[in-house]
């Protein structure tokens, strides 16, 4: 009986407890384990929703809690500044999942702990690094500086330099590595703030201001080293104008000073034509009995301005500290100096001949012959040059030794400085024909001239001139140079022109000249000259008539072939005879 009521009693205890048991199980299926608590506040069988009013946002995250210090300064900072936020659902998650998740009877044996010695759980926080870099990125706007480079400029000509200082950058990403520890613990902290030091690109302008000072330490000098008389020069060029040249650049780190000398370029370009002289080939006489060549006038150098050469000398001389500057001028040779053989040259033979007759001209027109016919006295003509009589005539002024004489303006004869050039043109004419020589430009008169047809000249082998609109020109196509010598026979008023050279075999041919279009003048010309005595008359021109004259040259050379076929035509208009007269002469009807 005893044994009965003892097992029931110990029936009933155990269905009681399992009863008990499952209740407390049932309870809390949804709610926190009693003995658990958050931070020291107990939840212990609240459903997740009742504790949350218990958990609240920790005021630690709004306290100062971590010093940042700088280089000058520092800052307290929030760790809610700093991107930590406290994660209630995922605390409250921790503390409910407390007493579960283990098998039975583990999590029994659980359970029962925390009835006895209970649990605090930690609360959970959660860390934006991103939001610390943003912090850390705002900070560096007050913590960077630029370095400042040292710097040169100009103050007039004297040199000023700026000295150079570093800078300093928040290094954001090594700093937020040593911060982020202390941001998680929620332990008062302080943390240095990586800064490095940023150091000038250009630390020092001291060599380039010595440079500088060296450049402009007075005015540049520019001679010529070997003038000559009539030279311009010096030229001074003030440290002002210097100091407008120069340009201060930064290079590998360091300033470097140069010259831009593109002004001074400017400034030699407009010199170098008053110090250019062509060279003077020298003139020559050909004696023909011992094949020599003899000078008649000296050759001499001619001299140009190298401009880039003087610029590179400029700037040497200026690093060197140098303040005078010989120009590069360097010396011209002649293509033919005084010194040159006939060998040498190839001019060996007489290869043609040119003569006219001046016999009976005036004395100006005889003067202005001799003058001119001057000119062309020993030239050298280079192989392949055109000849331009206008070119080596030079000016046909009275300044230049020339005598009125008269010349063909339309009609009636004028007086003009030198009147009686054409000549010697007409005499050059004929040597270049009879020479075999291309004749690329030849006008012949407008009227019949009759010193051109003196002692046998043939009518249409003159060739009139005038500067700039006509001009007698020719080719030298043999490949030695051409010699012109001039010469005047006395007694006979003969002008030659000899052509010396290497005779090449040519041969030349002359027909005609073939005489058209003959016409008669008309009648003659009367003009009253207040100057004359009156009743006198005098003539003033002679008759002469109109006709086209066509000469026609052939050109072969050593072996008979062709060279050159050319057809030269002149047009004479009719001459009228012509006289003046005083006052009170009755000119015939």
């Amino acid at each position: 009986m005893g044994l009965r009521i003892l097992v029931s009693i110990v029936l009933t205890l155990l269905i009681l407890t399992v009863v008990s048991v499952g209740a407390f199980e049932v309870y809390h299926t949804h709610r926190i384990y009693p003995g658990v608590s958050i931070w020291g506040r107990d939840v212990g069988s609240m459903l997740p929703e009742m504790a949350a009013a218990r958990v609240t946002n920790p005021s630690i995250l709004h306290e100062p809690q971590i010093t940042l210090t700088g280089p000058d300064r520092s800052w307290e900072v929030r760790p809610s500044e700093l991107g930590l936020t406290f994660h209630s659902e995922a605390t409250l998650a921790q503390a409910h999942g407390l007493g579960r998740g283990e098998v039975w009877p583990r999590s029994l044996l659980s359970r029962i702990e925390l009835l006895v010695s209970g649990a605090d759980t930690a609360r959970v926080f959660v860390y934006d690094e991103s939001q610390a870099r943003r912090y850390l990125e705002a900070l560096a706007e007050q913590i960077d500086t630029p370095a400042i480079d040292a710097t040169l400029a100009l103050d007039g000509v004297a040199p000023r330099v700026t000295l150079a200082r570093s800078g300093r950058r928040l290094d954001v990403e090594e700093t937020l590595t040593a911060l982020s520890p202390a941001i998680t613990q929620l332990k008062p902290a302080t943390v240095g703030l990586v800064v490095h030091e940023v150091p000038p690109t250009v630390r020092d302008a001291e060599a380039a201001r010595a440079e500088l000072k060296k450049l402009l330490n007075g005015p540049l000098t520019l001679v010529l080293e070997d003038p000559r008389e009539g030279d311009p020069g010096p030229w001074i060029i003030a440290p002002e104008e210097l100091a407008e040249m120069v340009e201060i650049r930064e290079e590998a780190g360091e300033l470097r000073v140069r010259m831009d000398l593109q002004p001074l370029r400017s400034q030699l370009e407009e010199l170098a034509p008053t110090l250019e002289i062509e060279p003077v080939d020298a003139r020559f006489r050909f004696d023909e009995r011992t094949g020599e060549l003899d000078p008649i006038s000296a050759s001499e150098e001619g001299r140009t301005l190298d401009v880039e050469g003087t610029l590179a000398r400029i700037s040497e001389t200026l690093e060197g500290g140098g303040r005078r500057v010989s120009l590069v001028a360097p010396q011209i040779p002649p293509q033919y100096p005084d010194t040159a053989s006939a060998e040498e040259l190839g001019i060996v033979d007489r290869v043609a001949t040119g003569e006219s007759y001046f016999t009976g001209s005036p004395s100006g027109r005889d003067h202005n012959i001799r003058v001119s016919a001057a000119q062309f006295d020993g030239l050298i003509i280079p192989p392949g040059e055109t000849f331009s009589f206008n070119h080596h005539l030079g000016p046909v002024t009275a300044e230049a030794g020339y005598d009125e004489a008269h010349i063909t303006a339309g009609e009636l004869l004028e007086m003009e400085v030198g009147g009686g050039i054409c000549q010697v043109s007409t005499t050059a004419y004929r040597a270049a024909f009879w020479g075999g020589y291309p004749i690329t430009e030849r006008w012949a008169h407008g009227q019949r001239i009759a010193y051109y047809e003196l002692h046998g000249g043939s009518v249409g082998m003159d060739a009139t001139i005038y500067a700039p609109h006509f001009d007698l020109k020719f080719v030298n196509d043999r490949s030695t140079p051409l010699l012109i010598v001039t010469e005047i026979q006395e007694g006979a008023h003969r002008l030659l022109f000899h052509l010396y050279s290497t005779d090449d075999g040519r041969e030349v041919e002359m027909e005609g000249p073939e005489v058209t279009d003959r016409t008669v003048p008309g009648p003659p010309i009367y003009t009253l000259d207040e100057s004359m005595a009156p009743g006198t008359v005098r003539q003033w021109q002679a008759a002469a008539d109109g006709l086209t004259a066509t000469v026609r040259r052939r050109v072969t050379d050593a072996s008979g072939a062709l060279l050159y076929n050319d057809t030269f035509v002149s047009r004479f208009a009719p001459r009228r005879l012509a006289y003046r007269y005083g006052p009170g002469y009755e000119p015939p009807q």
